[in-house]
């Protein structure tokens, strides 16, 4: 097999980044996370709401490598064989449990589980030696896996200790959201392509591509962030956030895969950012990133862009991101205005009342947003009031609200 140059490979990487993420809007950052955890060889675990695009990203990253790929959706009633593979009758009669694992999840490079956490208890053994030693047994039987990174999403995180303790297996951890309000023509229009595309386009990436940064990253001189690393981890220490010695351990992997695809064989405060998606709680992850701003303000990655934005952006940085969305929206507030036009100004002024619920409750919502937020109430109060006219009082005829 030909060597291919890190740096072309890397180029690569972000060729074909680039290309999904036109497919895909506002889900970059989820599709270079997933490109971060097979670089390192770890596992992904994305949380969020159904119909967001998480199983669709995936599959499009999956096709995009040249690899073998297995999915499939978890259920309440799943059985062990439909992800490992149906017992070999044949050796059953000779005595031996041997299962016929040919195009199931022990044979696969990439793996994608939705609703993982409904699965079995033995569906969840199994997937736990798989995960952690890459090594597949039932019964008597035992072989090693070629697994790189396994996917999983779920609607939300379980609750029970023994789940989440599974869960920990998954090294990153990223909250998927429903696009923004103001992107939802792009979804509209990037849905549309879709729906017509006859095959996909974009060829498969060489293995070699993917092995050759595998490789790179193992020899990145991690040597100069241990100590910043150190401080970091204290901080989330102090913070009262659980992360186990084996999490903190790989995370080097991570900030090594980061640095390469950097451009850089010396990972430096710049790539610390992956820190941010250790942490299984999406409160937490918030107060993390306001907590580590100095030790993050480095935080940069020409192919892995969407992912820092995300990985230092904090609930100061979400809040003045809606504050200055809401003075914006009200700013805009049409006059004299269609009986359309005040309804759809109305509509985003609710989507907008509903995302700042969403991230701030009374004792942590900022008071300039909170100002902003009575504005905006103030605005729908005259809607129910009957009266959706801006400029009334300037002499525009007000203009009743729909039924």
């Amino acid at each position: 097999m030909t060597s291919i140059n890190t740096s072309k490979a890397v180029e690569l990487i972000d060729q074909h980044l680039d290309a999904l993420s036109a497919r895909f809007v506002a889900r970059r950052s989820l599709m270079e996370l997933v490109m971060l955890g097979l670089i390192s060889k770890e596992h992904v675990l994305l949380i969020g709401p159904p119909g967001t695009g998480k199983s669709a990203a995936v599959q499009a990253i999956a096709n995009a490598l040249d690899a073998s790929s297995f999915e499939y959706l978890i259920g309440r009633f799943t059985e062990p064989g439909e992800l490992f593979g149906a017992l070999d009758l044949g050796a059953l009669r000779d005595g031996e449990v041997r299962p016929v694992t040919k195009g199931m999840l022990p044979e696969a490079e990439i793996a994608f589980l939705d609703e993982i956490f409904l699965g079995s208890t033995a569906i969840l053994n199994s997937l736990l030696k798989i995960l952690n030693e890459r090594t597949y047994r039932r019964g008597q039987f035992e072989t090693k896996v070629p697994l790189v990174s396994c996917i999983a999403a779920s609607n939300e995180l379980p609750t029970d200790a023994a789940l989440a303790a599974f869960a920990d297996r998954f090294l990153l951890t990223m909250f998927v959201d429903p696009v923004p309000d103001q992107q939802l023509p792009a979804l509209l229009d990037a849905g549309w392509k879709e729906a017509q595309r006859a095959q996909d386009d974009l060829a498969p990436l060489d293995r070699k591509v993917l092995a050759a940064l595998q490789s790179a990253a193992l020899e990145v001189d991690v040597s100069d962030i241990g100590e910043a690393y150190a401080h970091i981890v204290r901080k989330i220490r102090l913070l009262g956030v659980p992360m186990s010695d084996r999490k903190l351990v790989k995370g080097l992997k991570l900030i090594a895969a980061a640095a390469l695809l950097r451009g850089s064989d010396k990972a430096g405060l710049e790539d610390l950012w992956p820190v941010s998606f250790l942490v299984q709680s999406r409160e937490r992850q918030a107060e993390l990133r306001d907590l580590l701003h100095a030790e993050l303000a480095e935080s940069r990655n020409p192919v892995l862009a969407g992912s820092v934005e995300q990985a230092i952006h904090g609930l100061s940085a979400h809040a003045a991101q809606l504050q200055g969305q809401a003075e914006a929206l009200l700013n805009a507030r049409p006059g004299p205005w269609s009986e359309r036009e005040g309804e759809v100004w109305l509509v985003r002024l609710e989507t907008l009342l509903t995302s700042i619920d969403a991230a701030f409750s009374e004792e942590t919502l900022p008071d300039d947003l909170a100002d902003l937020r009575k504005r905006i109430e103030g605005a729908l109060e005259e809607r129910s009031n009957g009266v959706i006219g801006a400029n009334a009082s300037d002499g525009d005829q007000a203009v009743p609200a729909a039924e």
